[in-house]
């Protein structure tokens, strides 16, 4: 007969198991531990919300999503299609830290971002609505000053110029052509092949492409931590709230860049 999987059941050191086998979490009454299987040396304790999360250093990654001009610069989609595009830009100084902290603690970056085919080829109505909802706007793939919107090759395709000084050549690079990305891309195949499990989130838009990126690693069973410093939103501030209170609630976790950067070692 198959072993009984024991979700739920009790640790020795009174904990309860959360699902079975490798893949299980094991939670106590003061943190999350993440990576229980995980050898000593890379595990460690960061404060966060609903719980303190153990994680281990080796599977885990930092995804950062959308951070480029069209949305956060001057002259870009989001300014020129009458939003706030200095909301969105209140995003990069923490995933400047993020970078930082990441570096340090030695754990990959993942950058996400809108790559989008110079026919458009790759999109449908719905996507295209969503960028366009006058006949006036500038959608996807149409000209503004510096270029077409989020067109591979394009200025507003770009990276913001504080994050693109701190790209390193062994980075992880994704070309979405969703909201998510996960949907339609290799970034689900690079984390499993990496043996990567967790994973921290920022970037621009709260709401938009980082909560659906972030909901759609919670149904792929990843850990997910949504590092609430580094990431931003031009729609209305109880948007942002409304991601927050869902990571924490249901897909995952909250941290900050300043606590990620400040980890304890566990055994």
């Amino acid at each position: 007969m198959p072993r009984e999987r024991d979700v739920y059941g009790r640790t020795d050191d009174g904990g309860v198991r959360l699902a079975g086998g490798g893949a299980q979490w094991r939670l106590y009454a003061d943190r999350v531990d993440l990576a229980p299987g995980a050898a000593p040396g890379r595990r460690v304790r960061i404060d966060a919300e609903l719980m303190p999360v153990v994680v281990d250093l080796d599977a885990t990654a930092l995804v950062l999503l959308d951070l480029q001009n069209d949305f956060c610069s001057p002259g870009g989609w989001t300014q020129r299609s009458g939003l706030d595009h200095t909301a969105c830009r209140a995003a990069v100084p923490g995933a400047v830290r993020a970078v930082e902290a990441a570096r340090a603690l030695g754990v990959p970056v993942i950058w996400v971002y809108w790559h989008n085919r110079p026919d458009l080829r790759n999109l449908g109505p719905p996507t295209l609505y969503s960028f366009k909802h006058r006949p006036d706007q500038a959608g996807i793939g149409e000209p503004l000053d510096h270029g077409r919107v989020l067109t591979e090759g394009s200025w507003g395709a770009a990276l913001v110029d504080e994050l693109a000084e701190l790209v390193r050549p062994d980075d992880i690079h994704v070309e979405k052509y969703r909201m998510s990305g996960f949907q339609a891309t290799h970034l689900d195949q690079v984390l499993r092949a990496q043996g990567i499990d967790t994973l921290f989130f920022g970037g621009v838009n709260t709401d938009q492409c980082v909560t659906t990126t972030m909901e759609d690693a919670y149904f792929r069973d990843y850990a997910a931590i949504l590092l609430t410093d580094a990431t931003a939103t031009s729609s209305p501030g109880w948007c942002k709230d409304t991601v927050i209170f869902n990571a924490q609630q249901c897909w995952g976790f909250t941290t900050d860049t300043a606590r990620l950067a400040d980890p304890r070692a566990t055994s």
